[in-house]
């Protein structure tokens, strides 16, 4: 009798399914259910998820689940040193966290028709193995696109969505005027000389500056009424092919798009603050989705790149060499580490309770103008790095660890690990960064 077996014979809480003659999964199936996860396509690129999740389940399968604490699975899984401390690395949890949403998105498409899933609790390193229970979509699709009543109540989000998005634009378009209103009548404040260092050319008199923030993509279906949006879809290109938009047509279509109608409210509440920000300084700043930038229509300004990269394509195509860069996996690449870095920083899904941010300011598309990005992965990585360049403690600390002082003109990338908590940024902190002694043009 295989260990599975045995803790289903004791009745042991894994998930796993029991019919009235005995257990219905066996060790054979599971691992085949495991083979299936690691060739799939949705891994494809995370080859450290297929390792913990592979190290898992064989752990449980051979009866040592009690044992998977997050000191093992570092060492063993992530190449810990023995030295290794949860409590200052937290890469098992933030890993734990994305290979559940991989699970998801796994179980959401190519493993739609699987008939076992493995899955991990909130909390737990060990893996459950139970039966898609009777009745239980096998295509499924979000939570709020599944289920009986599903296009009411996607139709009623949608307009409830649209009404708080069109209020919100509003109070910001009446706050940000007045705020220019009233800078226009009591001319050009004061700035802090931090300020001016970490901004360069942005507060230069006369200066064109835009920030392009991201456009997620929705669809429209005109028979059920309301718009679709699949977090995984940003490329406008390439969704005809995609599996999953594929399935929301045939359930929801004739669907029409993309559309750009909604911003993430992240960006919404990032760009309203850095907006007023430039309008205390008495500096103009043109505000563009991302869906309508092009390199002709902002080459002659200074240039804030804002949100997440996924959702900004120009950014895909910057005329400049990044040594820190989000991959498919929107984790921070490291492309020249220096001693002491790693080579790539894992970025946790939305959830979780650590993200990364990159701040970088580069030359601009022509002589004396320039190019800041302020991008993350999730919601509070991008609230976090705007915070970190419009607040004077925090810009006068960035000045002097950049060496802005010496070097007014110095080009640079850091990376900022943001603590979360309840989805808002809770606390920022310094990991690494890398300067150019390149003035700016």
């Amino acid at each position: 009798m295989t260990h599975l077996a045995r803790l289903m014979k004791r009745g042991r809480g894994h998930g796993a399914g029991r019919g009235p003659d005995g257990p219905k999964i066996t060790e054979e199936a599971v691992q085949a259910e495991l083979g299936r996860i690691l060739n799939a396509k949705t891994f494809a690129h995370s080859e450290r998820l297929r390792r913990f999740l592979q190290f898992t389940v064989e752990q449980e399968l051979k009866g040592e689940g009690d044992k998977l604490k997050e000191y093992q699975i570092g060492v063993e899984v992530f190449d810990r040193k023995e030295s290794y401390d949860p409590r200052i690395d937290p890469i098992v949890r933030v890993e734990a966290g994305r290979l559940r949403s991989k699970l998801k998105e796994f179980y959401s498409g190519e493993g739609r028709e699987d008939p076992i899933l493995i899955e991990f609790p909130k909390g737990s390193y060990v893996p459950v193995f139970r039966e898609r229970e009777a009745g239980e979509p096998r295509t499924r699709l979000p939570g709020w696109l599944a289920g009986p009543g599903g296009g009411r109540t996607a139709a009623l989000v949608g307009i409830l969505a649209a009404i708080i998005a069109a209020m919100w634009a509003l109070a910001l378009f009446q706050e940000n005027a007045a705020l220019r209103r009233q800078l226009e009548s009591s001319g050009r404040p004061a700035l802090e000389p931090e300020f001016s260092l970490l901004w360069g050319r942005f507060f230069a008199p006369e200066a064109k500056n835009y920030v392009v923030f991201g456009s997620p993509i929705f669809f429209a279906s005109e028979r059920q009424m309301f718009f679709l949006r699949w977090q995984g879809l940003n490329d406008p290109r390439e969704f005809q092919n995609d599996a999953t938009f594929q399935e929301m047509q045939r359930r929801f279509g004739p669907l029409s798009g993309p559309r750009y109608d909604y911003a993430l409210m992240a960006d919404a509440t990032a760009l309203h603050r850095l907006t007023a920000f430039f309008g205390r300084a008495g500096a103009s700043l043109t505000a563009m989705p991302a869906h309508l930038a092009t390199w002709r229509g902002i080459q002659d300004g200074n240039v804030v790149f804002l949100g997440a990269s996924r959702m900004i394509p120009l950014l895909g195509r910057l005329p400049v060499q990044q040594d820190f860069a989000w991959d498919a996996e929107h984790n921070v690449v490291n492309r020249n580490p220096l001693p002491g870095e790693e080579r790539r920083y894992v970025t946790a899904s939305h959830w979780d309770a650590v993200s990364y941010a990159i701040i970088a300011r580069f030359p601009g598309l022509r002589p004396n103008r320039q190019i800041v990005l302020l991008t993350a992965h999730s919601e509070p990585g991008i609230l976090a790095a705007v915070d970190q360049v419009t607040q004077g403690e925090s810009v006068r600390a960035l000045v002097q660890r950049l060496g802005l002082r010496e070097a007014p003109g110095k080009n640079f990338e850091l990376l900022l690990r943001v603590i979360v908590d309840r989805g808002a940024p809770v606390k920022s902190e310094y990991v690494t960064q890398h300067t150019s002694a390149t003035a700016a043009r």
